[in-house]
């Protein structure tokens, strides 16, 4: 039985632990690391699980002195470490035996994420089990994962490139929803047959379901001939539709007869047509708050809903900023044949203080503009758009640092100066300006109008 060694100072989380992995593994608790280090320097374990809080990160004196320890104990047995502070605990590095894993919500998810870590001889059965662990790549599909969120997303997909269900990734415009649903693709069972991408976003709404289903002749004003639509196009492959959100609640029906039946009709035809076909959908908009305002049909959503991905915002990612900068920059650089060896720190500080509404998509048009403009070896701030440049003067959560609000002033008032001074730093931008405050567009344009600004 193999012999786990939980750190954590709450006793209450590996009491849950044990009894979900009881037969499988023999858990011991220590309250922090030193203790830690005392048990592995006299008995062997097959894993050390670490719960990181404020207090245990400090134990050794600082950060970097407790990563020193962290990695003369990983040459003895390996260790996981489980934390929600991404941002604190980025700087250690993954080895062979030493690994970072933001902490799962549940001790359901704690326990399968253990027993995944653990060497095959020890799982249940003698075998590996259903959820063994997935090396993640430095790079996949053209993204970098070297950030804690998303390594977390790369196995996800790679994880549902082993089964074969219905697939939702979710997740703001630009953060790579297409490149995912592509790598789940290529490393599944379909690989050899067909990857068919549409945007039901970007076509009329009367449109999609001749796309997605095709249409006989005759079916329609304009339809002179029999078309197949993407369903048949990708027999035995995978279907992708994004903006799922967007279709209109005619096509919603005939989409769940596909996922439920396996069959569909073409638009004005009368014959049943198999679909062997996996299906992917993305949405940047949160579905179930469009379940409940009825714009979306709620069993569609649950049968989509059986794997989800979330893909978090470029904001949400902590120094990916810098990592995507230095990699477009090298990427871009050999492309146009520039010779550019180096970003400004200035330059990193404008595009680290934006937030990036077009997620990692707009970081890497900025980039590639920029470096085909530049005529140095350095990426400098003339060389960044002005929308990212107004926003230097804004600090977290959209103060303006430079404004003195003075005694006796209204709330009105300063609301007032607030929003024009964060208009005025993005040339107007209301999208980004609702963004930074924190607020809708819907709140920003009632406020525009309340205050009587341009």
């Amino acid at each position: 039985m193999a012999c786990v060694l939980i750190v954590a100072a709450n006793a209450s989380m590996p009491g849950s632990l044990q009894a979900r992995l009881r037969g499988v593994v023999k858990l011991q608790t220590v309250p922090g690391l030193k203790a830690a280090w005392e048990k592995v320097s006299r008995h062997k374990f097959n894993l050390v699980v670490w719960r990181a809080t404020g207090h245990a990160v400090h134990e050794f004196g600082d950060v970097e002195s407790t990563i020193a320890q962290l990695a003369v104990m990983a040459a003895r047995t390996k260790i996981l470490v489980l934390t929600d502070a991404a941002d604190r605990l980025s700087l250690v590095p993954p080895g062979e035996n030493l690994h970072v894993e933001l902490e799962p919500a549940d001790v359901a998810e704690c326990a399968a994420l253990i027993e995944r870590f653990l060497p095959c001889q020890s799982r249940r059965n003698g075998r590996p089990l259903a959820g063994a662990l997935i090396d993640v790549p430095i790079e996949f599909e053209g993204m970098l994962t070297v950030s804690l969120p998303m390594r977390a997303v790369v196995r996800r997909a790679l994880e549902a490139a082993n089964v074969d269900v219905p697939v939702l990734i979710t997740g703001e415009t630009g953060t790579g929803k297409d490149m995912l649903a592509a790598g789940i693709h290529r490393r599944s069972q379909r690989k050899g047959y067909p990857f068919v991408a549409i945007n039901t976003g970007a076509m009329a709404p009367e449109l999609v379901a001749s796309e997605i289903f095709g249409h006989e002749r005759g079916a329609y004003t304009g339809a002179q001939d029999c078309r197949p639509g993407i369903f048949e196009q990708a027999q035995g492959g995978t279907v992708f539709l994004d903006e799922i959100a967007t279709m209109d609640g005619k096509t919603q029906i005939s989409l769940l007869r596909v996922l439920e039946e396996k069959s569909f009709r073409r638009v004005g035809g009368v014959k049943t047509i198999s679909a062997d076909v996996r299906i992917i959908a993305a949405a940047n908009e949160d579905l179930e708050k469009s379940v409940a305002e009825k714009r979306f049909r709620e069993d569609l959503f649950y049968r989509l809903n059986v794997f989800h991905i979330a893909v978090p915002a470029l904001r949400d990612r902590p120094g990916a900023v810098t990592i995507l900068t230095d990699h477009f920059v090298a990427a871009f650089a050999k492309l146009y044949e520039k010779e550019i060896d180096k970003v400004s720190p200035e330059t990193y500080r404008l595009l680290r203080h934006y937030p990036w509404p077009g997620n990692v998509r707009e970081l890497k048009n900025v980039i590639q503009t920029a470096v085909l403009m530049a005529d140095s070896k350095e990426l400098t701030p003339d060389l960044v758009p002005q929308r990212i440049k107004g926003m230097s003067a804004l600090g977290a959560g959209g103060r303006d640092l430079s404004y003195f609000i003075p005694t006796g002033a209204t709330l009105g008032a300063v609301e007032r100066e607030l929003i024009q001074r964060t208009l005025n730093s993005l040339n107007g931008n209301k999208k980004q300006a609702a963004l930074v405050l924190g607020i809708s567009r819907r709140a920003l344009y009632n406020k525009i109008y309340k205050h009587h600004l341009s």
